[in-house]
């Protein structure tokens, strides 16, 4: 399975009837057909740790999702759609599991209900009309389909991103906090997601070459993207300035002609061992170092490894202060000690 699999099986949970109508009556189709509380708070107090929509939070077990409303209609529509997402991921069988064996579960499960978002509001059909097949990506793209549409820019910038035909991503930078807004990733086909990547609130430095382009203004260059961890590289981008925001395609491979010559880049992925296990009733693999004491993995479930569920089955005698098996205290003492 992969990240398409997983948006497509996520949206077939979907009935079709709600589908082709939530673009046009979201809070209709969330409340009346599936039955979910949707209330709009003026103030939600977080957001999620994974750099999530910050305009939503959905408290699944419930069926709740709370939203803040805000003056434009198609982030507000996109907040939903996002949250619908999050709804359709923990219902559909298997899909949950899936991400939380992966490398980054976190950003990933982000992406994946972005991705959703992007099917409900802006369904590949209207895409292709504004973006033909082999059409070059460019920056200002992303404002041809904003106004072709009624999708809102992150909309837009995650169907851009599946356009993409290497590693990459489309990218929103706020000119004023110099940070990231939205990002939406482009995993490599073959090597999965790289040790860097743009990703929302990340923040560039004033002398960044990005934040130098006019409003209005359109080019493509050769760009280092550095993380906060310190860890950097070096990627092609297209770049388009509006007023408030930077647009920006970030690509692995030179779709626009900036070199003449291309140097062999070499780029880190996860590179995690993949470990397989049972725990919880389930078998499970899931890609990570291993413990230090067991050599195993950890439950991508219950978050335990060998050593943590021998130590649960065992207890301290209150008399010699041996460990045992739990079952063989009587009392809290062990057989010597009763």
């Amino acid at each position: 399975m992969n990240i398409d699999a997983v948006v497509a099986r996520a949206v077939a949970t979907l009935p079709s009837a709600a589908a082709d109508r939530f673009a046009y009556e979201p809070l209709e189709v969330m409340r009346a057909d599936l039955s979910l509380t949707v209330t709009a708070v003026e103030r939600l107090a977080g957001s999620r740790d994974d750099g999530g929509a910050c305009d939503g939070v959905s408290f699944l077990e419930d069926g709740v999702v709370l939203y803040a409303p805000t003056e434009s209609s198609r982030r507000e529509n996109f907040t939903l759609a996002h949250e619908l997402g999050h709804w359709l991921v923990e219902h559909t069988p298997g899909l949950y599991d899936w991400i939380i064996d992966q490398p980054d579960p976190g950003p990933l499960l982000e992406t994946v209900c972005d991705r959703i978002a992007q099917r409900l509001l802006l369904p590949s059909s209207l895409l292709d009309s504004t973006l033909p097949p082999r059409t070059t990506l460019r920056a200002h793209h992303l404002v041809d389909l904003y106004n072709a549409t009624q999708a809102s820019r992150p909309v837009c910038a995650i169907a851009l991103a599946q356009k993409l035909p290497n590693l990459g991503a489309v990218v929103l930078i706020n000119r004023y906090t110099r940070s990231v807004s939205h990002s939406s990733i482009r995993p490599d086909p073959d090597e999965g997601w790289p040790r860097v990547y743009p990703w929302r609130g990340q923040t560039l430095s004033p002398t960044h070459p990005m934040l130098t382009l006019a409003a209005g203004a359109t080019t493509s260059k050769r760009v280092r993207w550095t993380t906060p961890w310190g860890m950097y590289a070096d990627f092609y981008a297209d770049l388009f300035g509006e007023t408030n925001r930077v647009i920006a395609i970030l690509s692995a491979i030179d779709l626009w002609g900036v070199d003449a010559f291309h140097a062999q880049q070499q780029r880190e992925f996860d590179t995690r061992p993949l470990l397989t296990g049972y725990c919880c009733d389930a078998d499970f693999e899931i890609r990570q170092y291993p413990c230090s004491g067991c050599q195993g993995p950890t439950c991508p479930r219950c978050g335990r490894c060998r050593c943590d569920r021998q130590a649960e089955r065992e207890a301290r005698c209150a008399g010699c202060f041996m460990m045992f098996a739990s079952y063989l205290l009587e009392d809290g003492r062990c057989e010597d000690c009763r």
